[in-house]
């Protein structure tokens, strides 16, 4: 498995296998008597940590990732009412802040955003805010009763979806906080041990 590295921790893990080599090679030749094994010990532990900090940085932006597809669409040409000649051209924001998705009906030739979100986050306080319209047409008394029980059919659905959504989207953004936390403390880490190293390769260079 190949590890996504940011540059620091990229750059740092080099500086810290060229270090070790460099201080064989003097320790081989008897031309260093300082004792460099904690030190060496401390950069093999370090990359380590940097490695399964990746690892993790990886699987949690994948599952981010995954989780975007949880939204399957089935927009539809406002003038055909057809989604066969539809071409996803892009994504904009709906009046109410939602992230959608930009089509273009080659039949039609037209171009129209759709009116539902494109991903979990914002499915949430849309599907929140038609169950609240569909609310209020069964209070108005409007339509037959066969009418009311198929809303009350789809507000049932609907918040049943909500309740699966919900704690998956929240568990991956408490994820994701925890992750941004740990990654500046990484960043400073490295950072830090990287500048040590410098000053120590330019010693055993003199």
């Amino acid at each position: 498995m190949i590890l996504t590295l940011k540059a620091d921790e990229r750059e740092l893990i080099r500086l810290a296998n060229f270090f070790k080599k460099k201080v064989k090679v003097l320790v081989d030749t008897n031309k260093s008597k300082e004792d460099y094994t904690a030190l060496i010990e401390t950069c093999e532990k370090l990359i380590a940590q940097i490695n399964l900090h990746a690892k993790m940085r990886d699987t949690i932006l994948k599952e981010r990732d995954q989780l975007k597809t949880l939204v399957k669409e089935n927009a539809l040409c406002p003038k055909c009412h057809k989604n066969g000649n539809l071409k996803l051209i892009g994504t904009d924001k709906t009046p109410e802040g939602w992230k959608s998705n930009k089509y273009r009906c080659k039949k039609c030739n037209i171009e129209f955003v759709w009116n539902a979100p494109n991903n979990p986050w914002d499915m949430i306080p849309y599907a929140e805010h038609v169950i609240a319209d569909l609310d209020k047409k069964i209070q108005l008394e409007e339509g037959s009763e066969e009418e009311k029980q198929l809303i009350i059919i789809a507000i049932e659905q609907l918040k049943a979806n909500l309740e699966k959504l919900k704690p998956v989207v929240e568990a991956s953004d408490l994820d994701l906080l925890e992750l941004e936390t740990r990654d500046k403390e990484m960043g400073e880490i490295v950072s830090k041990f990287k500048k040590y190293l410098m000053i120590e390769k330019i010693k055993i260079q003199d």
